[in-house]
């Protein structure tokens, strides 16, 4: 169960497991831009499952209370048999408008990713991240 934002509207700083199910309940309402925003994520989620993701970190203000998030931040760490029968992430023919996607080299990079590039809101406050359970 994915804990309580904080008083800036945050996740508590760390990575935070959950579901899909869990990860549309907790952010994929509240207004036409985080409706339309969830719907590529569990889409993408689709993707990555047949494609042979091993690990997929979900960040930017969509995981806050922001009420109308710009887009969705995502990083994804492949398995030893990705892309499958996909196309990699970030190829032309993958159209995901609102998601911004980055590929990991490692846990260690995706981890870099989640507590470094990730680890701080614009205002410089610590926040969490969620890693979606595939």
């Amino acid at each position: 169960m994915l804990p309580a934002l904080d008083d800036h509207g945050n996740l508590p700083f760390g990575i935070h497991p959950c579901t899909a199910d869990e990860l549309v309940i907790r952010f994929g309402g509240g207004s036409p831009e985080r409706e339309i925003e969830i719907q590529e994520v569990i889409q993408f989620i689709e993707w990555a499952k047949s494609a042979g993701v091993r690990r997929l970190i979900v960040n930017g203000s969509f995981v806050t209370q922001k009420a109308s998030p710009n887009d969705v931040d995502i990083v994804i760490l492949p398995g030893s048999d990705y892309p499958r029968e996909q196309q990699p992430a970030g190829q032309e023919e993958m159209s995901w408008p609102y998601l911004q996607i980055f590929v990991a080299d490692d846990d260690a990079d995706l981890e870099a990713w989640a507590f470094q590039d990730f680890g701080t809101d614009r205002e410089d406050h610590r926040k969490g991240v969620v890693e979606v359970i595939l």
